[in-house]
């Protein structure tokens, strides 16, 4: 077996210092740019290739960035649609910057038992927070501490976050109830610990006034089973639409009542909130508030990125819903 090329044969070959082919082979401007060519040169025609930690090492650098996702008791994260929509978008934009993505469970840490000391230990860069509640007590540490990290689907005064507001969506959707004759509404709220649930609860209720309709809030937590355990609090006096503070709710909710033998939307019609992959082949298709949760993704690692290298500062960056009408609600004849 052929002996492998060594930093010392490229020196060697090079008549430089092995500090200096190192530094040549990761553009330190402390080389000039002649001995930087003829570096290179000399390791391309030896075959002699640096191996990545050596390089990242030498630029305290990972080039990776930690997608921080929750640790549920009962439920995985990735069997909901919401975080690989979301590490889809953020692989996205990561793969543009020549960044990788490591999968982060929070609370579940290994070896690593904060998050200052997984970004010291070096093996990411950066943390993207794929959803926390309002009150998450780390933040004020995180901030303190200037480590880059941005939040998803939250927001606090000083810390970079990328978040949808539901008032456009929302309101398209109430109005296209208002106008389609509807007075009596449900709404199953997400969990309000979060600042989603928070404002998407709050928006309902503004618009459900604003269009003189007749409201009935049953408390949900997100979860599909939250969704099909709402159907008895409608059931006696079944709203003609339903809207659910996210799609996982409005599935759980049409399972119901299909097991009461109810059709949607003949007899109930439902909205639901996301407007995931799931709404487009549900059956029936489900009728929702359209949110970018994909877009959010390339934004958000973008953002981080940029904090990282130092080109940008703290921001918040606000996206719109819409609303996609389906077969789950039934509109005016045309």
């Amino acid at each position: 077996m052929s002996k492998s090329v060594t930093r010392a044969d490229v020196a060697k070959a090079a008549g430089v210092a092995e500090s200096t082919v190192s530094r040549a082979l990761n553009d330190s401007p402390l080389i000039s740019e002649p001995i930087k060519q003829k570096v290179k040169r000399v390791a391309h025609s030896l075959g002699y290739y640096p191996s990545r930690t050596a390089t990242l090492f030498a630029k305290n650098k990972s080039f990776c960035i930690g997608f921080v996702c929750p640790h549920y008791k009962k439920i995985k994260p990735f069997s909901r649609a919401y975080f690989p929509s979301l590490l889809d978008g953020v692989i996205e934009g990561v793969t543009e910057r020549k960044y990788q993505v490591n999968i982060v469970i929070d609370q579940c840490f290994g070896q690593y038992r904060s998050y200052d000391e997984l970004i010291n230990s070096h093996v990411v860069d950066g943390l993207i927070f794929s959803i926390t509640d309002e009150n998450f007590s780390p933040i004020f540490k995180l901030m303190d501490s200037n480590l880059p990290f941005v939040l998803v689907n939250n927001y606090f005064q000083g810390a970079s976050s990328v978040y949808a507001r539901p008032d456009k969506g929302m309101h398209k959707a109430m109005e296209y109830l208002y106008n389609n004759g509807h007075t009596n509404v449900g709404y199953i709220t997400g969990d309000l610990n979060f600042k989603n649930g928070k404002d998407r609860l709050s928006n309902f209720e503004n618009l459900a006034h604003k269009f003189h309709m007749n409201p009935k809030i049953v408390k949900g937590n997100f979860s599909k089973s939250s969704g099909y355990n709402a159907f008895n609090n409608f059931k006696d006096n079944m709203p003609s639409v339903v809207m659910a503070a996210c799609d996982r709710q409005a599935f759980g909710f049409m399972q119901a009542c299909t097991n009461n033998d109810l059709i949607i939307p003949k007899d109930v019609q439902v909205v639901g909130y996301d407007n995931f992959y799931p709404a487009a082949i549900n059956n029936p298709p489900l009728t929702t508030i359209s949110h970018p949760i994909f877009d959010m993704g390339i934004r958000a690692s973008n953002l981080l990125i940029d904090l990282i290298e130092g080109k940008d500062q703290n921001k918040q960056i606000w996206y719109d819903t819409d609303f996609v009408v389906r077969q789950s609600t039934i509109g005016k004849e045309k």
